[in-house]
């Protein structure tokens, strides 16, 4: 960034010295425009992720985040002129300066990549993807020394009291030579300790003040055989509530609840103030919903074996089942495009409104046996869905953009609901065969029969789908589209 400032600066006195735009004193007249547009560049430059360490990103990476943010500021300094023609400030002269500073921006970011490509690699990496670790835990485990021992007791009482401890001491191996107790933010504290030789790691710091948890969650799996235990902490959005509303001036506190949601729960979501958020925050105090933690966990390999809310924050304890996953399908975007199975069991992407906290698609296995599926096949006490989702669900206004699947011809009006892979294994075979010769619909059966358990909505899917097959595809539409529009207007059948 510091170099984009004093390339950008050059820029401005060598184009206006050399290239005046007006009869008037060039530099006096543009100074002070070009450092506000400078600080707008900037600002779309960390928005779109240009000044992240290139030695972690690839090349069409780097390029393709300079030329949005470069034709973001562009456009936003070309809407400011046509607003105020009054300004007088020739937009040749901006357009001229702007390209080119573009371009000289190309060319050092080609002449660095030229330079990084062509190093010598001086030792061989194994894939991480394929290097494996034997997945025993340490034999020669033993007790810690009592003076250990008492130092962990003191440290754990004063972080968080005597029920840390105790759960600690019963779940978690606390003073066994293979336990490492830790309580830190940095990823490097992680990196230097020795690959397996710990079979349990705990961390006493919030997850909330971690920058990279992906990585941070990721490079202790690394560091855990198979079937180890990492046991993390971390404040969820009802508890931050609770704290920041607690006390006599109520009004104040809600004030400050406002701010601290605005600040620490919306910026870091948007695509154009996340980098922002963590350039100044450093993503500490982040707030974090259950479902974002524990799908990052199983995102990183782990599966959640054991949680307890102790002093307002939330431990749990994750064993080691895999390798972590590298590519995230998680985003924060309030549309999203979710990964179904359609005809021909070819999978395609249906379009809705974010009603669930990111991440909480890993979590669908582990909701499954932890909890029953409800009423309507839909799993209970659901802690993914957002308190605004609930709303969109229960008046399918999350559904509205799945009018562009009816569009695009790979979903029908009336049909069986699209559902995910997870979901769809939990059907009878005979079932996910005959389901994958129709097209899915925006309207599904459920409504017309109100199926109540899972064997229920099987049942009613197949009872549809006979009817398609033996009485003909437009009738049968038409008659569960009569009925099910009956149950929605006069019978208020409303989804969950």
């Amino acid at each position: 960034m510091i170099i984009n400032v004093i390339v950008a600066v050059c820029l401005f006195y060598f184009t206006v010295g050399l290239l005046p735009f007006t009869s008037q004193n060039p530099v006096e007249k543009y100074t002070l425009p070009f450092f506000i547009f400078l600080l707008g560049w900037i600002f779309f430059g960390i928005s779109f992720k240009k000044y992240l360490n290139f030695r972690k990103r690839k090349l069409k990476h780097v390029a393709k985040s300079c030329l949005k943010a470069d034709i973001s500021a562009l456009i936003a300094g070309l809407v400011v002129l046509f607003i105020f023609p009054e300004l007088n400030y020739s937009k040749v002269a901006f357009i001229s300066f702007s390209v080119l500073l573009f371009f000289v921006e190309t060319i050092l970011i080609a002449v660095y990549f030229g330079f990084h490509e062509a190093e010598v690699p001086t030792e061989f990496l194994p894939d991480s993807n394929t290097a494996h670790y034997e997945a025993t835990l340490n034999k020669e485990d033993h007790f810690v020394t009592d003076e250990v021992k008492d130092f962990m007791t003191s440290y754990i009482i004063k972080h968080q009291g005597k029920e840390l401890l105790n759960f600690l001491q019963e779940h978690a191996g606390l003073f066994l030579s293979s336990t490492l107790l830790i309580n830190t933010i940095e990823r490097f504290n992680i990196e230097k300790v020795s690959k397996t030789r710990y079979s349990t790691i705990i961390n006493l710091h919030q997850v909330n003040d971690i920058r990279e948890i992906n990585m941070f969650f990721s490079t202790i799996n690394e560091r855990l055989p198979y079937g180890g235990a990492f046991v993390g902490c971390f404040e969820a959005l009802q508890q931050r509530k609770k704290r920041i509303l607690s006390g006599k001036n109520k009004l104040l506190r809600k004030i400050i609840y406002s701010r601290d949601f605005i600040i620490f729960r919306a910026l870091p979501k948007l695509n154009l103030t996340r980098e922002l958020y963590f350039w100044i925050t450093a993503g500490k105090g982040r707030a974090l919903s259950k479902a974002e933690v524990f799908g990052r966990a199983y995102f990183s390999g782990f599966e959640i074996a054991n949680e307890i809310q102790i002093g307002g924050l939330s431990y749990f304890i994750a064993r080691k089942t895999k390798e972590p996953l590298r590519i995230e399908s998680a985003h924060y975007s309030f549309l999203l495009a979710l990964e179904r199975v359609g005809k021909g069991n070819e999978l395609f992407k249906v379009y809705k409104i974010r009603t669930m906290y990111p991440y909480s698609s890993y979590l669908q296995g582990y909701l499954y046996q932890k909890n029953n599926l409800e009423e309507g096949g839909k799993f209970q006490h659901d802690f993914r869905i957002t308190t605004l989702g609930r709303f969109l669900r229960r008046y399918w206004l999350d559904e509205l953009p799945m009018l562009a699947n009816l569009l695009k011809g790979n979903m029908k009006l009336v049909g069986v609901r699209p559902l995910s892979k997870q979901y769809f294994s939990l059907y009878s075979e005979e079932l996910q065969q005959q389901r994958v010769r129709h097209k899915p619909g925006l309207l599904p059966p459920f409504y017309a029969d109100m199926p109540k358990s899972l064997e229920e909505i099987q049942a009613s899917e197949k009872k549809y789908l006979d009817a398609c097959e033996n009485q003909g595809l437009f009738f049968t539409d038409l008659h569960y589209l009569a009925t099910i529009l009956f149950n929605i207007l006069f019978k208020k059948v409303r989804s969950k």
